[in-house]
């Protein structure tokens, strides 16, 4: 039995209009989703590394996670490929008519390391969203509680 070797990738989006995405309010905008994100890396793929990219990435690409709220994912792609992935990845600038850049945050072996980087990022995120919302008074705060449990078990969920 042959055992396949991944790498897992977590990415951030960021967006031109980085402060009207990142508000505490989720009113009036378009999110994405996962297939928005996977379709936006494999296009890139295709675009950049042609048949010969897709072909060596196409059985192990995966977007794993994706949170529209602090707009950090998990991509799963083959140890041998990582890097066509990680390239096409810089390549992309815009995501559904969104003008927007994609930074690599971690590169690990293990889905469990990938987890708790992105659990901690993520606890960043979700700490700077709320300070901008008391600094701005704004009334609709979030429960920061509640998202961090919330994220933290959509995080840990992943397999």
């Amino acid at each position: 039995m042959v055992r396949l070797k991944n790498r897992w990738l977590l990415f951030e989006i960021i967006f031109e209009d980085t402060l009207q995405r990142r508000s505490t309010s989720t009113k009036n905008v378009e999110t994405l989703s996962s297939k928005d994100v996977y379709s936006a890396i494999k296009d890139s793929i295709k675009t950049n590394f042609g048949d010969y990219g897709v072909g060596c990435v196409a059985a192990s690409l995966n977007v794993k996670y994706f949170s529209p709220f602090t707009n950090i994912g998990v991509l799963r792609v083959s140890r041998d490929h990582y890097h066509i992935a990680w390239g096409a990845m810089t390549f992309i600038s815009q995501i559904k008519t969104k003008n927007c850049l994609l930074r690599v945050l971690y590169l690990g072996a293990t889905i469990r390391q990938c987890q708790l980087s992105a659990i901690d990022y993520d606890r960043d995120q979700i700490l700077s969203l709320k300070r901008q919302a008391e600094l701005h008074d704004d009334a609709e705060s979030v429960n920061v509680d509640e998202l961090l449990e919330q994220s933290s078990s959509q995080i840990l969920a992943i397999e």
